[in-house]
């Protein structure tokens, strides 16, 4: 394997070499700047930088800024008020947290964190939500629609890239302390400091709260604990060439209650844990060759996570995995233009452990894919803009799988945009749906295929009043083959296990979303999503997905006083109607229920006492909702919480 690695590696480096020799006269110009990320640019729907307004999929940023107006502390608190985005929690926070984009399944949300794949084989390839906060987080970078093209498995829905504060050339430092209901106490400091070529980042955060019962019975509080630490370091050589490494671990434990499966079939008080450890690291270096009109691109990746589960204080099982990913990538100016091509390789272990009750769950696994991946930026057109982009996977446990994307955009006037896309995307079964063994109630199916999909977008952006108002408006329509159902029954061995459904999903939409700058200091931004998604379980029949609303949206005021020290930020977020799955005690069948909609009106003021030096108040859940995002397991109701920042450097 590793002298095909060289191989393909130094195919690529002479395809790159014979392509800039042709393209020689096109530009004798030095085009290194174009390379560089800045603020205005997505580096998540492209395989290079590219302008947001030339992205044709439906695109969200979520700045640093933003989450400090929502003082928000957990990143799907900020979420909920994307576009086509659904969030279900099992429970209060630190509980199992699940998000669904466009309709699609909660693995088929690729999540990047600076750049590492952070979706957790261990887990079913579920990213873990609930133990990702808001700290030391930059920037957020959504992409809506397919985008195996360019990422690879798992990116169906949507691709979430949080950017922390790394390779910032300044000196700065920050400490904050929050205190509030159960309670919850937060803490953390960051800083980055700038040393000749160098530049160091670091953080650490702790999030503690006793939280409150999340069964419907009964009075125990189900807490959490989250420890979150980064550090990075980032050295340049010169303007053309530097070098990266970064580290992130996590530290947590959650308490949650278990289903009483013989009586009511819905959670009650028990001592049930899951705990937690999760390490991503990355190095990597850059380079620019000939003329400043190629970058080079290689680093290597690292993922680990581990999870033990423990009931009245004693491990019942436990799940790990481990994933090395190696990236080679060349991006060539063409003029304007824009060819990236790039070759990954990647190398997964899972393990399970669990007692050997009728049947034994420890089991190893491992999985390799190599793939290759080409892009095509056309940005020299007076007008039109387009993408084409294509990756191969060859898999160590499937057929091989080739998707591709294409999109455009088409300023229909100076402040409007039509854009469009197509994209091919494609999941591949997960560890737990293949091998998973869970004693009396699970066994995996070895002989799944992949799940693929083809997703169609159109959209219209629009600018008024000198950008005082931007609207931004799309429409998808997404099929979905061999779906993965992971509640079928088989009556050889008497559980639960997967099979690829027959027939196509559908899923379809509408997103709506706005930003009015009212006044100088006064702004409304808004959402509207309508989601319908549908499977077919039965030939012929197709019903609903379960924990997908059909309406959802979100409306919220800033405020900024004339002498800029008070910020009011107020938000009702709306989640829809939906329904959700049921399983009674034996012999009685799955029932299909409905959960009702709610509101949540959310309030946090900051006030800046002196430069440096703020405090912050905010308010959650202020109608005091009583709610369900997953069946039987209850949510937060009214809490506020007080703290207060201080900044040198800034």
């Amino acid at each position: 394997m590793l002298i095909r690695i060289i191989g393909v590696i130094a195919l690529v480096l002479s395809l790159t070499t014979g392509l800039l020799s042709i393209s020689h006269s096109a530009s004798a110009e030095s085009t290194g700047d174009d390379l560089s990320v800045v603020e205005q640019i997505v580096v998540t729907g492209a395989r290079t930088p590219l302008d947001i307004h030339q992205v044709g999929s439906g695109s969200t940023i979520i700045g640093r800024e933003d989450i400090n107006r929502q003082q928000a502390r957990y990143i799907t608190d900020v979420l909920r008020t994307v576009p086509g985005f659904a969030v279900s929690q099992a429970g209060v926070a630190g509980t199992q947290t699940q998000v669904r984009v466009r309709g699609s399944e909660a693995n088929h949300v690729l999540v990047l964190i600076d750049g590492v794949r952070a979706n957790d084989p261990a887990t079913g390839d579920e990213f873990r939500w609930e133990y990702l906060s808001t700290s030391n987080i930059k920037r957020i970078e959504i992409i809506r629609g397919a985008q195996s093209a360019l990422w690879g498995s798992d990116a169906i829905g949507a691709v979430v890239h949080v950017v922390t504060r790394r390779g910032a050339k300044r000196n700065d430092l920050n400490i904050y302390a929050e205190h509030g209901s159960h309670d919850t106490f937060n803490a953390g400091v960051d800083g980055t400091t700038q040393i000749g070529d160098w530049s160091l980042s670091g953080a650490l955060e702790s999030l503690q709260t006793d939280g409150e019962n999340i069964s419907r019975s009964g009075d125990e509080s189900d807490g959490a604990d989250l420890v979150t630490g980064a550090a990075s370091a980032t050295y340049s050589w010169s303007e053309t060439a530097g070098f990266n490494v970064g580290l992130r671990f996590v530290d947590a434990s959650s308490s949650t209650d278990a289903v009483d499966f013989f009586n009511t079939g819905l959670p009650v008080d028990g001592d049930l844990e899951t705990h937690s450890d999760n390490l991503i690291a990355d190095i990597g270096s850059r380079w620019l060759a000939h003329d400043d009109r190629v970058a080079y691109k290689l680093s290597a990746r690292y993922y680990d996570s581990q999870h033990r589960n423990l009931t009245d204080g004693i491990e019942g099982s436990s799940s790990a995995s481990e994933r090395i990913t190696l990236v080679l990538q060349s991006d060539l100016q063409l003029d304007e233009d824009r060819l990236s091509l790039a070759l990954e390789y990647e190398d997964t272990d899972f393990k399970q452990r669990g007692a050997i009750v009728f049947g034994d769950p420890n089991q190893n696994q491992n999985m390799q894919v190599f793939s290759a991946v080409a892009e095509y930026q056309y940005l020299s057109g007076e007008k039109l803009t387009w993408q084409l982009g294509g990756r191969y996977d060859s898999h160590s446990d499937f057929d091989n799988v080739f998707t591709g994307k294409a999109s455009l955009v088409y300023p229909l006037a100076e402040s409007a945009r039509l854009r469009a896309s197509i994209g091919v995307g494609h999941k591949t079964p997960t560890f737990t749906d293949r091998f998973g063994f869970f004693p009396s109630q699970f066994v995996g199916n070895p002989e799944l295929k992949p799940e693929t999909s083809i997703s169609y977008e159109i959209g219209l952006d629009m600018d008024f009043f000198e950008r005082a108002l931007q609207l931004q408006t799309s429409v998808y329509v997404q099929k979905l083959k061999d779906e993965i159902n992971g509640f079928v029954f088989d009556p050889t061995t008497f559980l639960g296990t997967a099979e690829n459904q027959s027939g196509k999903s559908d899923r379809s939409g509408v997103e709506l979303a706005a930003k009015w700058s009212v006044l100088d200091r006064v702004s409304i931004v808004a959402s509207y999503t309508y989601a319908e998604s549908k499977e077919q379980n039965v030939p012929g029949v197709k019903s609903r997905e379960v924990r997908r609303p059909r309406h959802s949206g979100n409306v919220s005021f800033n405020y900024l006083s004339g002498n800029t020290r008070l910020n009011a930020f107020l938000s009702a977020n709306y989640g829809g109607e939906r329904t959700d799955s049921f399983f009674p005690p034996f012999p009685n069948p799955q029932e299909i229920v409905t959960l009702n909609g709610y509101w949540l009106i959310n309030l946090t003021l900051n006030y800046q006492l002196k430069p440096g030096i703020a405090v912050f108040a905010r308010g959650t859940n202020l109608l005091d909702e009583h709610y369900e995002q997953v069946f039987g397991f209850q949510t937060l109701g009214r809490a506020g919480y007080v703290g207060i920042r201080f900044s040198l450097g800034n």
